[in-house]
């Protein structure tokens, strides 16, 4: 498989010039320069190339120039992604142009730029030609569109900005935007290679219907509850409207529904002359509170009794079952070959044959007393249960009659401060009015058939193995944690992280630094050194592309490091160029060479990797280095990415 790299990255301006950075393939490239002249701007412009929702290209770049666009190169194959520049006062640009093909020639103005489209079908061409998700699933029933991997969720492999290089708390780029972060992590097991596109979009539509179950179930519970208040409002409803004479009394076992249409039927009713509630009712309800509270006592007396009873044949088997036990050592003196003689003068005697009969007797009447508990007691049991569930029936009819007093005494007071029945009905009709309303929503409220969502949660773990996944996952991180931490040894470093290893978990994402001398783990802002810090992600950024390398993943070949000297040198001159000749060295300059070296020889090791140095300083004593650089601007040279006499636009 070959990598895609970069040959080109390209300007152009709003009176028709190209201004062109030619990098090479598969090798080691270097822009250095002082502040000021666009050195970063080619990282904005390669993700802005890529479909970064908004264009971050500075100010005075974005006044000169109308498009921007890169070549990418995969052997013989070449693509050229174009994109209109905004102005400033414009977040971001619609228009993005697309090609590929042999041979490509670079556009010398906008109107030359082939292949326009919008961004997103701009995108989606760039991730076939990278081979993102390239299984051809449209949809496969999931909303997969978005959340699947895309081109954006590379980048994070890609570049190592200014944020990332010796950051404590940002492992890789993207990751500080908490908007960004989720999706690079649950895109990351992709490029791993753990998950292919459908196991990825169908783990994803799996996490969805649990999120969606979790919320139906608590809606139906939810449901069920504001269900029996509606029921118990109802039902209260009703009874005032029977006593007012305006429905018949509500059925015992009636249901929600069946409620639900008398008090709509109720609500219908129209207002006619009635007596008022008769008094005898309440007497009525008294007393049969009273009977109910009479069976109450009597059945209490009944439980009582027959509680007594299950532990009085419960101790009374106990003992019986002892005495048994006892007396069935008789069965081994063989009662029945008992002789007629005393066993020591051998005269004649019939005491040991009785003695021997009553012993018998004895036993087959413990034995028969054991066999009538063990008939008995289920009965005492059954009967026990029997009584507690009359209890149960007993107090809840109990609260029945005491709701229905309640009414009647509430329904009395609110008689005693209306004038007639007429007012009473009315009262009454217009709670029921607006009962109905407050419930209407409720009725109209669809159910979710959790039921299909069960189905398919369950059709869906069967396909996504997550077990075997996590294997895979476990796997993958080893083999990134073992380059990374080859690399690391022979990275310039400091106490405690000379000799350490390194362990990379893609869950969070994070590394920790495992010391060499004892085994401790030490999270990133406990290595202390801005130095470790950047060996680290140096570390990690070179694990990962060799990764990819091995398992041919969709990411390019392609390494952006925006100035690995920041940690030695931020202040060293002024804001021009540094340049490096072989005089006297601190160790600062020392420890930069080391990185140096490390990135020619691993970028040479690599198949298809090509790295983008951006540098301040610049080794003119290392011919390696300058036969690398491919831009260098300088204070004197007058040398920038866009050239200061290109004409500027005005803003928006």
């Amino acid at each position: 498989m070959i990598r895609w790299n970069i040959a080109t990255i390209f300007f152009l301006s709003v009176s028709g010039e190209r201004r062109d950075v030619t990098l090479t393939p598969d090798a080691m490239n270097i822009i250095t320069g002082a502040s000021g002249t666009g050195k970063s701007t080619l990282i904005k412009a390669i993700d802005y190339c890529l479909g970064s929702s908004k264009c971050e290209l500075p100010a005075h770049v974005r006044r000169r120039v109308v498009a921007v666009g890169v070549k990418w190169v995969a052997g013989q194959d070449e693509m050229i992604i174009a994109r209109i520049v905004p102005p400033v006062g414009q977040d971001t640009s619609g228009y993005m142009y697309v090609q590929s093909g042999r041979n490509l020639s670079l556009p010398d103005q906008v109107e030359d730029l082939d292949g326009a489209t919008n961004v997103e079908a701009a995108k989606a061409f760039i991730e076939r030609a990278f081979g993102i998700g390239d299984l051809g699933i449209a949809d496969d029933g999931l909303p997969g569109a978005r959340g699947r991997a895309t081109i954006r969720h590379v980048t994070p492999y890609l570049f190592v900005t200014k944020e990332v290089i010796y950051s404590e708390t940002v492992l890789l780029h993207g990751l500080e935007q908490a908007a960004k972060a989720r999706d690079i992590v649950g895109s990351m097991p992709y490029f791993l290679g753990v998950q292919d596109e459908a196991g990825a979009l169908a783990e994803r539509r799996l996490r969805q219907l649990q999120r969606a179950l979790e919320k139906g179930e608590a809606r139906e519970r939810h449901r069920a509850a504001v269900d029996t208040a509606l029921k118990q409002r109802a039902l209260s409803l009703l009874v005032e409207a029977n006593r007012f004479g305006l429905t018949t009394a509500p059925p015992a076992d009636a249901g929600e529904a069946a409620l639900l249409t008398q008090v709509r039927e109720v609500a219908e009713t129209r207002l006619a002359a009635n007596a008022y509630p008769s008094e005898g009712e309440i007497g009525a309800l008294h007393t049969r509170r009273r009977g109910i509270l009479d069976d109450l006592a009597g059945t209490r007396r009944r439980m009582a009794a027959a509680r007594a009873a299950i532990r009085d044949a419960s101790g009374f088997e106990g003992t019986v079952t002892r005495q048994r036990e006892k007396l069935m050592l008789a069965e081994h003196l063989h009662l029945d070959g008992v002789a007629g003689v005393c066993p020591v003068c051998e005269a004649p005697s019939e005491k040991g044959r009785e003695t021997a009969k009553a012993l018998a007797a004895t036993l087959t009447t413990v034995r028969a007393e054991s066999a009538a508990v063990e008939r008995v007691r289920p009965r005492l049991v059954e009967h026990g249960e029997e009584v507690d569930a009359r209890l149960r029936a007993l107090n809840a009819e109990l609260r029945e009659v005491d709701g229905q007093i309640e009414t009647w005494l509430r329904q009395t007071e609110e008689t005693r401060q209306l004038a007639n029945l007429g007012q009473q009905r009315a009262h009454l009709l217009g709670r029921v009015s607006f009962f109905l309303e407050s419930s209407g929503d409720h009725d109209k409220q669809p159910s979710t058939n959790l039921d299909s969502l069960r189905a398919e949660i369950q059709e869906l773990e069967a396909r996504v193995n997550r077990e075997a996944r996590e294997i895979k996952l476990k796997r993958a991180e080893a083999k990134v944690s073992k380059f990374a931490s080859e690399t690391f040894k022979v990275l310039p470093t400091v106490a405690p992280c000379i000799g350490s290893d390194l362990d990379f978990s893609s869950r969070v994402p994070e590394v920790v630094v495992i010391e060499d001398a004892s085994d401790a783990v030490l999270r990133m802002p406990d290595v202390g050194s801005d130095q470790n810090y950047l060996a680290v992600h140096i570390a990690l950024s070179f694990a990962l592309q060799r990764y990819f390398e091995l398992v041919k993943a969709p990411v390019p070949g392609l390494l952006v490091l925006d100035q690995v000297s920041r940690p030695y040198f931020p202040t060293r001159g002024d804001d021009d160029e540094t340049e490096i000749s072989g005089k006297t060295e601190d160790e600062d300059v020392r420890a930069m060479r080391q990185h140096i070296d490390f990135l020619f020889t691993e970028t040479a090791r690599r198949s298809g990797l090509q790295v983008l140095l951006i540098e301040h300083a610049f080794f003119a004593d290392d011919p390696r280095y300058v036969a690398a650089t491919r831009e260098r601007w300088t204070r004197e040279s007058g040398n920038a990415l866009i050239p200061l006499d290109w004409p500027t636009r005005p803003d928006i």
